[in-house]
């Protein structure tokens, strides 16, 4: 009997050691499957993330592309305008040198005897389009129609003074100068623009007359004061003309100063 317990006890013991491992098992299979789940979670959250980025890439490099098409397009684009430019200028200077060459030089030049003609075209030239390049090229186009010298009057057909000529001139490109009354004309001019030492091509000049002062714009600037160009009339005897400013400057008619005209299109 005592054998028979002792087995019994035994057998116990076995099923209970048994049932014990099945549990741990069992347990580890689930603690398996739940690790397996997450990691299979976080290895599909990571694809997703990786799928996500090769859609991005995809997106950029199709974008590069398109910018690199735009690039090479612009760039050709550039290089036409870039030749247009170099035509323009090329066609503006034949335009310039022509108007110069067909005066009649018999009776009168619009382009001093002295005036370095290609630094001032190449000056012309290099001027950014705009107001202040096309109040010069007026002026040109005014001298080369041989508009005389008329005092007080304000028209290509009737003439012009100095001061009248300057106000026609900015008043083609959208700088309005009003008479004052009790007010000269030139020296309204002077008041409305800034004095300054370092005019540039565009600006006014003016000197002093034997009755009331005179103008010029300047359509060329220099190292050397005396090898300005302006564009206006001098005298009665004289239209329109293209003179050295150097050539005026003198005790008779001594330099009143630079005066710095801001066009419409300039900040």
């Amino acid at each position: 009997m005592k054998d028979l317990e002792v087995i019994r006890a035994s057998s116990r013991r076995a099923g209970i050691l048994t049932i014990g491992g099945v549990l741990i098992v069992i347990a580890s299979l689930f603690y398996s499957y739940f690790q397996l789940s997450t990691l299979e979670k976080s290895i599909r959250a990571k694809e997703q993330v990786l799928r996500e980025y090769q859609t991005k890439i995809r997106k950029r490099k199709a974008e590069v592309e398109k910018q690199k098409k735009l690039a090479e397009s612009s760039q050709k684009e550039a290089g036409v305008l870039r030749a247009r430019i170099e035509d323009l200028k090329s066609t503006q200077g034949s335009l310039l040198d022509f108007l110069v060459s067909v005066t009649d030089k018999n009776k009168v030049s619009i382009l001093g005897s002295d005036v370095n003609w290609q630094a001032v075209e190449q000056q012309l030239q290099e001027l950014p389009a705009g107001s202040r390049k096309n109040a010069i090229l007026n002026a040109i186009l005014l001298a080369w129609k041989d508009v005389p010298f008329s005092m007080g009057k304000e028209s290509i057909s009737s003439g012009f003074d100095s001061p009248r000529f300057l106000r026609y001139v900015l008043g083609t490109v959208g700088v309005h100068v009003d008479s004052k009354k009790g007010e000269s004309l030139s020296v309204t001019l002077m008041n409305r623009f800034e004095k300054t030492d370092t005019p540039k091509p565009g600006d006014l000049v003016f000197f002093k007359g034997q009755v009331g002062n005179f103008g010029f714009i300047i359509a060329a600037v220099a190292d050397k004061f005396s090898e300005h160009v302006g564009i206006g009339t001098l005298q009665k005897v004289a239209p329109l003309q293209i003179l050295r400013l150097g050539n005026i400057n003198t005790p008779y008619f001594p330099l009143r100063g630079y005066y710095r005209v801001r066009y419409p299109d300039e900040k």
